[in-house]
């Protein structure tokens, strides 16, 4: 097993580049921990710049406006599209929203009334949407001999209930247990990734040494025991960096394992690891340079983490974007830990997916070693 310890040593001196994820990681994991019964759980609305151009001067339109004004911080804009879109560019302002002439009769045929722009940027700007709708909607409920009667709409919009939902099992989803695991196997993915491709492609670097690769050749150790040898390197290195992970959410919140899930967040993390492990091989096959390695584990760790759900949930990203993360096995590793399930086998197409695109990687990875042993 010379081989085999030859990596594990090579690698030990690159602890220090695994060591800087993994507790930054876990910093940020303790954090989370200890504020998590402080954290408000509640939806609540943000207070966004928002610009109202009013070319109907009518009872209904000053009362959409009035109601906007209490939700948000107003600010002057005009009806210039490209001067509009500058402001938001420049962030003066998060929405604009015009009025235009023959308001009031679009919106009692039910028609689109009002032009809206947004800051694509910040997904809380939805909810201008989602306050002109709710507005309207009201409106018209109260629309009857030609009149609104905004007086209803104005008592009825400050009306609040509280709303507490129930899950499958009847325990409160405020538990923010839940939401903390969640969060955190999410965040899992993005540094194994960074781990994965960084260390072990670090590693595989050294042995492309000419010295080391002329000592191989003229060794009697067959070529299948000297790949086995890195293989089983490179399997310890993920499994060790797994085990700490769940090692990790355990210590960190150990007494909330029985109001979660966790043997689903194990088994879809140990899957997602032997994609990941795969797709590594199929970079070190591609190449062997360290700045090289380095720049691919920044981009697709960070890249995927984006697109995939990690970082940005995926009910906020738009459909192209997620149309391009199913192309990633990290696509399928967040929507197993943000399903509720009854058994495993609720998720057995996720995981299917992940192993298929492990299975793929592994192919292409082999094909490009036996391209690089020809040559």
């Amino acid at each position: 097993m010379t081989v085999y310890r030859y990596f594990n040593k090579i690698a030990w001196n690159y602890k220090w580049a695994i060591l800087m994820y993994i507790i930054i990681f876990f910093i940020i994991a303790v954090i989370n921990s200890t504020d998590s019964d402080e954290r408000e759980v509640s939806f609540t609305e943000t207070k966004l710049n928002v610009g109202i151009v009013d070319k109907e001067n009518s009872q209904l339109s000053k009362g959409l406006r009035k109601y906007i004004e209490s939700k948000n911080n107003v600010v002057d804009t005009r009806e210039d599209e490209s001067f509009i879109r500058e402001q938001i560019f420049l962030e003066i302002a998060d929405a604009v929203i015009i009025i235009p002439e023959g308001f009031d009769d679009k919106v009692i045929n039910k028609e689109e009334s009002v032009i809206i722009y947004t800051d694509e940027r910040k997904p809380q700007s939805i909810q201008i949407h989602n306050q002109v709708n709710k507005y309207l909607s009201f409106a018209n409920i109260t629309y009857g001999d030609g009149v609104f009667d905004l007086e209803d709409v104005d008592s009825a919009l400050k009306e609040t209930v509280e709303v507490d939902v129930i899950d499958k099992v009847g325990k409160s989803n405020n538990n923010k247990a839940v939401d903390w695991f969640r969060n955190y196997f999410n965040y899992t993915g993005y540094i194994i990734l960074a781990v994965y491709i960084s260390a072990i492609g670090l590693v595989m670097s050294d042995f492309t040494d000419s010295n080391i690769e002329m000592r191989r050749k003229i060794s009697s150790k067959r070529f299948l025991h000297y790949n086995m040898e890195i293989y089983l390197g490179q399997l310890t290195i993920a499994s060790i960096t797994t085990l700490i992970f769940i090692l990790g959410s355990i210590i960190l919140m150990g007494k909330y394992l029985g109001e979660v899930q966790f043997a689903k967040y194990v088994v879809n993390l140990i899957v997602f690891s032997v994609a990941a492990l795969c797709l590594t091989f199929l970079v070190n096959n591609i190449t062997r340079n360290k700045y090289a390695i380095n720049a691919i584990s920044a981009v697709l760790s960070l890249g995927t983490s984006f697109i995939s759900g990690i970082i940005v949930p995926q009910e906020v990203l738009g459909e192209k974007v997620l149309m391009v993360a199913k192309f990633f096995p990290s696509y399928y590793f967040v929507r197993v830990n943000d399903r509720t399930i009854s058994s495993l086998l609720d998720i057995r197409n996720e995981l299917f997916m992940q192993l298929l695109f492990a299975a793929a990687f592994l192919l292409i990875g082999l094909i490009f070693s036996k391209k690089a042993r020809r040559a």
